[in-house]
């Protein structure tokens, strides 16, 4: 496999020439799919570009690099546009993967996916399960492979497989100088590790290769619902069960409550069982997501622990179509409108106390503004001995830490309560940094547990916290593949300086 494809090095300035040249196409606001271009899952995240190009193949990316290079544009790329901190949007250029750049083909004997750097883990789920393979996947299905994938990427089978980025094999990447390059353990193999876990910056990612697992065509979940006053009980067996937990098991704990402005439809989604169902309420609601990988019979066997808290309802799937199973939350997910999340690792347990605490001040913004949809905590007790089994140079990602994540958010529609939503969120996670211990710095196992996962959160940390022990090599992979820093979204990598060394 040649390792370097056709560099475009001649000067794009003219938009006409540009316009001209793809095999796609380049929109300007007022254009056809402008609006499609520039928005994104969250309102908060749209930003109007000068431009938006919808590329065809990766030689389009290359001409669209060169051509905002020209202009001095920002260049911002987008997959699935479901970054949290805006990463996928810019005033200047974005480079639109998902309109066209969005397919997915499997290598059955090979056991490999290959995923358009625009195609989102629906896409990568299903064909998968065409011929009985699967890798891990977002839990929202309607995310983009790309941002995932890249910053990290947690999912259902991350106990057994890992990470979605440890399970990246190859990547095409359209490198600043528009040169088109194959990424992987032989080939660019710096560029490759930097990479998993630096995000977007180093290039544009047009197709992404993944290892495939054999999967079971039918998995068990259950979502089951438990009163507020018992929630001592359920955070105490949370913890005891994850002490335990297996490789095949995962187990989200939600609090959230629809919101004093919630449309009573969304509760037809299946993470609002019944009897939740038939009543719009902005009362809160404790639930337990659990999965396992195998039978129903077996599942109900490893949940036991939650069972015998006593559930108030349960929405059981015995034989879940594991296609189905990263779209069980897209309802209550939905593209559009305005979202503020932020996340955490928690280096400690999480209490009763601290969780009554939580709830507490939950419930009094759950109820404060008809304009609030969604406010809700998650506790992501996934099993993490496979992402700890993997060395923390392997990858440049980071957060390989024995901590749990934790997530907030409030779901909204209104634009002037941006200060208050943001300031509620800030509040919880403060309960959770000041009664608990959090992580504050990147690294593997105890000594270092993972400051907060980034993809969890919109408002960046700096890329010394993010990257730990591995921002020193990644500054001298920015210095070699992106000098001028093109690439300066998400965790934007300063380069190492001429001479300085690692």
């Amino acid at each position: 496999m040649a390792n370097t494809q056709q560099s475009h090095q001649e000067p794009l300035s003219s938009f006409t020439t540009l316009s001209q040249s793809l095999r796609g196409e380049i929109v300007r606001p007022g254009e056809p799919d402008y609006e499609y271009g520039i928005s994104r899952w969250t309102d908060n995240s749209v930003r109007h570009a000068s431009y938006v190009v919808f590329p065809r193949c990766s030689e389009d990316v290359a001409k669209a690099i060169l051509f905002a290079k020209s202009r001095r544009l920002e260049v911002a790329v987008c997959g699935g546009g479901h970054s949290w901190s805006s990463a996928s949007s810019t005033t200047g250029l974005v480079i639109h993967l998902g309109k066209y750049m969005n397919g997915v083909r499997c290598d059955p004997k090979a056991r490999l996916l290959f995923a358009d750097g625009g195609a989102v883990w629906e896409a990568v789920d299903r064909v998968g399960m065409e011929h009985g393979l699967a890798t891990v996947a977002g839990t929202v299905n309607h995310t983009g492979v790309g941002g995932l994938a890249l910053g990290g990427g947690y999912g259902w089978l991350t106990g057994r497989r890992g990470m979605a980025v440890d399970n990246v094999a190859e990547l095409t990447i359209v490198l600043a100088s528009g040169e088109i390059v194959k990424a992987n353990e032989r080939e660019h193999s710096d560029l490759f590790w930097g990479c998993r876990g630096g995000g977007c910056n180093f290039g544009a990612i047009t197709q992404f290769v993944f290892k495939a697992y054999p999967q079971r065509p039918n998995v068990f979940v259950t979502i089951l619902t438990f009163p507020l006053a018992k929630l001592e009980q359920i955070v105490e067996a949370a913890e005891d069960w994850y002490k335990t937990a297996g490789p095949d098991e995962g187990c989200h704990l939600r609090c959230n409550g629809a919101g004093a402005g919630a449309e009573v439809s969304i509760k037809s989604d299946p993470l609002y069982p019944s009897p939740v169902a038939v009543e719009k309420s902005t009362e809160l609601v404790l639930r337990v997501v659990y999965f396992f990988n195998g039978t129903g019979e077996d599942g109900r066997k490893s949940a036991n622990k939650f069972y015998a808290v006593g559930p108030s309802a349960e929405k059981a799937m015995e034989e879940l179509p594991y296609v189905e199973l990263n779209g069980l939350a897209t309802g209550v997910n939905p593209h559009g409108g305005r979202k503020y999340a932020k996340g955490l690792t928690m280096r400690t347990q999480m209490t009763p106390t601290l969780m009554k605490n939580l709830v507490a001040a939950m419930d009094e913004a759950n109820k404060s503004s008809s304009n609030f949809t969604n406010c809700g905590v998650l506790i992501d007790y996934t099993p993490k001995q496979a992402v700890m089994s993997v060395p923390l140079s392997a990858t440049a990602y980071a957060g390989r830490g024995t901590g749990i994540e934790f997530l907030a958010w409030i779901y909204y529609t209104d634009p002037s309560l941006d200060p208050v939503t943001q300031g509620h969120v800030r509040r919880w996670c403060n309960i959770v940094s000041n009664e608990g211990s959090i992580a504050t710095e990147a690294g593997k196992g105890e000594e270092g547990l993972g400051i907060g996962y980034a993809n969890y959160d919109p408002e960046p940390k700096g890329a010394a916290m993010v990257f730990g022990p591995n921002y020193e090599r990644l500054r001298q992979v920015k210095r070699k593949y992106d000098p001028g820093c093109v690439w300066r979204k998400w965790y934007p990598i300063e380069p190492a300086l001429e001479g300085e060394k690692q």
